[in-house]
C-alpha cells in the first residue's frame, strides 16, 4: 500500500482578510455639504492611506469623530463613525440591516 493511498487528501481553504474601512458614500457627500465627489474621493483616500489601527484609535479617542483637515485646498471635515464611515464590512452590513 502506497503512502498516498493511506492518507486521505483533503482540501483546505484559507482566506486571509484584514479589517478595512467602509464608507457610506451618500453620508460623506452630505458631510462635505457641497456634493463634491472629487473631495469625497480624496477624503476616502486620505483615510484609507492611514494605518487601520491608528484610525480606529483616533475615532475612539475623538468620541467617534475625526476631523480631517489634511487635504490640500479643501475645508476641514468631521467624519463620524457609524454615519460616514464604518470600521468593518460587518459594522456596515449590520447598520444597513437595522435601518
Amino acid at each position: 500500500m502506497r503512502f498516498v493511498d493511506a492518507v486521505k487528501i483533503t482540501r483546505i481553504s484559507i482566506r486571509l482578510a484584514r479589517p478595512t474601512l467602509v464608507f457610506n458614500t451618500n453620508a460623506v457627500l452630505l458631510c462635505i455639504q457641497v456634493g463634491n465627489t472629487k473631495f469625497a474621493q480624496d477624503l476616502q483616500t486620505s483615510l484609507f492611506s492611514r494605518d487601520y489601527y491608528n484610525v480606529k484609535s483616533e475615532f475612539q479617542l475623538g468620541n467617534y469623530k475625526v476631523r480631517v483637515d489634511c487635504i490640500e485646498n479643501q475645508p476641514a471635515v468631521d467624519v463620524v463613525l457609524g454615519n460616514h464611515v464604518y470600521l468593518t464590512v460587518g459594522d456596515y452590513y449590520l447598520s444597513e440591516k437595522t435601518e
